[in-house]
């Protein structure tokens, strides 16, 4: 049926046999035993040796580090990462999953998606860090970045917790894509269900929060995907993918045959219409590529109406069914025309790319668009 190998078919089955269920919501050091002291947690691959960061991943490391209180100033932040005061490590190594530009460290509030069959399984995610401009994800250290991160560590995070009602999650992930979401561009819809995930005695701040962050669904969509994709890791000559992200200079990725393994490559830059027309767009950079590695986000264009204006910049394939060419087999809760899960980079492929928001390289410009970063071949 799928045209993947048996190994591969294995890992799609343990895919499909996912229940995932918003379950928890904690500081990263209650989620995650054993966390290394003094360690940030940043999106994609690991970077290499002697490379500098990227200057949006650069400026949100120099966020957490005073957020974290290991130092007051920028200045401080900067001398401390320097003289190797603070390490830096991959995100999904400790099974977390975070948008863009965004790094976590221990004190940070997280949401976990588990699995309603095996709740020891599951994926992290930090909570959405709020509306633009301020929000670090987009890799400009705003001040009003970090107080928001402190706010949600002074008493929102811990509001939400309390409050938290487990809410299974591929319902949501349907009313998403029936709502015209592709689930990674676009999650309007799917964000429509925020507000149930929580009791109705929720503090003013917290309300205010959620009305703000009007993209919180993406970072449960984010770990929801991660938990999906990465049942299928541990078998034995599976091509299926199990972790997949950038970090602005490499895209790396996982096969479910070898899950501790990162296959690096070349990042490629996401190609779609900016904002600002002069602005370069860094490299791919978030794990949210767990998404479209689900086969969600670029996967399902044409399930998106309002994001039709990325045809005059992409291959047409996109919004066709054969942007599920590489994809292995159908998901039964999932009854969309021509959708499939489970990335096999086996299979022959129209198309394959990653939707994701542009990150100006700089990291002065913020969001300076929005496009499809092509898979990186070799």
């Amino acid at each position: 049926m799928t045209g993947s190998s048996p190994a591969t078919q294995q890992s799609y089955e343990r895919l499909l046999a996912v229940e995932p269920v918003l379950s928890r919501i904690a500081p990263l050091r209650d989620l995650v035993s054993d966390l290394p002291p003094k360690t940030l947690f940043h999106a994609g691959p690991p970077f290499a040796s002697g490379k500098a960061l990227p200057a949006p991943v650069l400026n949100s490391v120099l966020a957490a580090i005073r957020h974290e209180g290991w130092a007051e100033s920028v200045a401080g932040a900067k001398a401390a990462l320097e003289q190797g005061q603070v390490a830096l490590a991959p995100a999904q190594d400790i099974g977390l999953v975070t948008p863009l530009a965004f790094v976590v460290g221990p004190s940070m509030y997280c949401l976990a998606v588990s699995d309603a069959k095996n709740p020891r399984a599951l994926r992290l995610s930090p909570l959405n860090d709020g509306p633009l401009p301020d929000c670090l994800r987009f890799g400009t250290g705003r001040e009003g970045g970090l107080a928001l991160l402190r706010g949600l560590t002074g008493g929102i995070g811990a509001d939400l917790a309390a409050n938290l009602k487990p809410a299974p999650l591929l319902p949501v992930l349907a009313a998403g894509l029936s709502g015209g979401d592709d689930l990674h561009g676009r999650v309007s819809a799917a964000q429509a269900a925020v507000r149930g995930f929580f009791g109705a005695h929720l503090a003013p701040e917290s309300e205010q929060y959620l009305t703000q962050a009007n993209q919180f669904v993406l970072n449960v969509i984010m770990a929801a995907a991660a938990l999906m994709i990465g049942a299928g890791a541990g078998v034995s000559g599976s091509t299926m993918v199990v972790a997949s992200g950038g970090n602005g200079i490499d895209h790396g990725y996982k096969l479910a045959a070898e899950p501790e393994r990162w296959i690096v490559r070349p990042a490629r830059r996401p190609i779609g219409p900016k904002m600002q027309d002069k602005a370069t767009a860094l490299p791919a950079i978030g794990d949210s590529a767990v998404i479209d590695a689900a086969g969600f986000g670029a996967a399902c264009l044409r399930f998106a109406p309002d994001l039709a204006g990325l045809k005059v910049h992409v291959d047409d394939a996109y919004f066709t069914e054969a942007a599920h060419d590489a994809f292995i087999g159908p998901h039964p809760a999932l009854k969309f025309p021509g959708l499939r899960v489970g990335l096999d980079l086996a299979r022959p492929r129209a198309c394959l790319g990653v939707m994701l928001g542009m990150v100006g390289a700089g990291g002065t410009e913020g969001l300076v668009g929005r496009g499809v970063a092509p898979w990186p071949e070799g």
